[in-house]
């Protein structure tokens, strides 16, 4: 127990070098509405105020630090937990543990998601934590509680950690019925009740916003976010030139845009003007739910609507880049108000870090960036080679069953969060580095049969 405190506490540490490097937790611009709603207690239309309540409570009112702390505790504390599955008899595992962590903080993405003051962190910490609770044997029941609460809190925190999880524990369930191989590592009735903890973050988000607002309701806005999508992807263009003129939509606001629609999916939600001028966030929903349902109904619209999502989900897994967003935000910036609205005296430390000084120059991502994509590509050729040859029937089950769930996680996330939206760097540099810790799992632990196996090719 003491030996864990002690690791987690440097696990922790070892994750907010990156904060202490920039000198204050990182912010993006989703940030001043996280802070926005915690503090003042609504529920946005643009997303759950289940972590803006974070922001509030763990602060206490005063400083951002106790956030991001907090952040790379439950980091660390998942990455300590799911760590020991593969080498918690190892006598040397908190070494095993401490090295795996400053290398991942230094060479990945998982840092710079758990020092900022948004929701993204918690993406990987929702798939590591499925899969900690699936095949743990020896938890203790305050870990488990914790655990537990982390993955209700991960999937009421962002609607798009519900949505992946919700899949990945689906196709669990689903494959435990045809894969023996899966029988003898799972149970079926951990898979239930793992599923259950997952699902509640259906009802538990609607509970959420109900006490906040009394409506409930999963999101106020996520006709917006499916019509901004259908705009990036070119169908609502198309729909619009084919039904305009029908007596059905003769009085339908968007058709005023038609012939001058923004080209991404930001700028017709956040500063075309568009949303603003059909009725806005809230009484936009009847038109844009008639056009959003008509291109569902429609075999042909269907059709297409499908090709651009599964094209935007296949664009969404080369879109790996650490460090979107992290632009300076200053005066003027959501961000900056509302720190300097509720956090006051930390305002002159968050305008002196290296993200907002000297116009964010202090950060740069290139070497960074690079580092990441090679190892990245190094992973996929490993992945691949074990995969594809003969070695596959050597490598032990349980590695090579976090690598494919693994993979899933991070195919499940690209083509849901860019098959919604659109492709964006932010939704799948928060959950890629997972399948290079999976590659090095298998690497570290079939390294003997590897070797064998290499040997045994060479002399042939």
């Amino acid at each position: 127990m003491k030996k864990s405190i002690v690791m987690l506490g440097i696990g922790t540490l070892i994750l907010s070098l990156i904060a202490f490097y920039n000198g204050y937790p990182l912010v993006v611009s989703d940030t001043g509405m996280y802070i926005l709603s915690g503090f003042e207690s609504f529920v946005p239309f643009d997303r759950p105020v289940a972590y803006g309540l974070f922001i509030r409570h763990i602060s206490l009112a005063t400083t951002a630090w106790t956030v991001i702390l907090f952040q790379n505790f439950i980091t660390a504390f998942v990455m300590l937990e799911f760590l020991k599955l593969f080498y918690g008899a190892k006598k040397n595992f908190p070494q095993i543990y401490c090295l795996t962590m400053f290398v991942l903080a230094m060479f990945t993405g998982i840092a710079w998601y758990s020092n900022q003051l948004m929701a993204d962190f918690l993406a990987p910490i929702t798939i590591l934590s499925l899969y900690v609770l699936l095949k743990e044997n020896s938890m203790g029941i305050f870990s488990k509680i914790f655990m537990i609460s982390i993955i209700i809190f991960s999937m009421v925190a962002h609607f798009s950690h519900m949505i992946i999880g919700t899949i990945l524990i689906s196709i669990v369930t689903i494959s435990w019925f045809f894969s023996k191989q899966i029988q003898a590592e799972l149970s079926i009735r951990k898979i239930v009740i793992v599923a259950s903890i997952a699902f509640s973050g259906w009802i538990i988000l609607p509970a959420i916003n109900y006490a906040v607002e009394k409506s409930f309701v999963l999101s106020k806005g996520s006709h917006v976010f499916l019509m901004a999508h259908l705009n990036d992807a070119g169908i609502l263009k198309k729909f619009l030139d084919e039904n305009c003129s029908s007596s059905e939509y003769k009085n339908c606001k968007l058709c005023t845009y038609k012939d001058s629609l923004p080209i991404d999916l930001a700028e017709f939600m956040w500063s075309s003007g568009v949303v603003e001028n059909t009725g806005g966030w809230e009484n936009s929903k009847e038109e844009y739910d008639k056009i959003i349902n008509a291109t569902l109904k429609s075999p042909r619209f269907l059709a297409l609507n499908i090709y651009r999502s599964a094209t935007y989900g296949l664009i969404q897994l080369t879109r790996n880049e650490i460090g979107y967003n992290l632009t300076p935000y200053t005066q003027g910036s959501a961000p900056f108000e509302h720190i300097s609205e509720r956090l006051p005296y930390e305002l002159n430390q968050y305008l002196n870090s290296k993200q907002n000084k000297w116009k964010g120059l202090g950060l740069n991502f290139v070497t960074l960036n690079t580092i990441n994509q090679i190892i990245l590509l190094l992973s996929v050729f490993i992945g691949l080679w074990l995969f594809l040859s003969p070695i596959k029937s050597q490598i032990d089950t349980q590695t090579k069953l976090f690598l494919v769930f693994a993979f899933l996680a991070i195919v499940i996330n690209s083509f849901f969060t860019a098959g919604l939206n659109a492709p964006c760097e932010r939704f799948q540099a928060r959950v890629v580095w997972l399948f290079p810790l999976a590659i090095s799992l298998v690497l570290s632990i079939n390294y003997q049969t590897i070797i064998r196996f290499l040997k045994t090719k060479t002399n042939k």
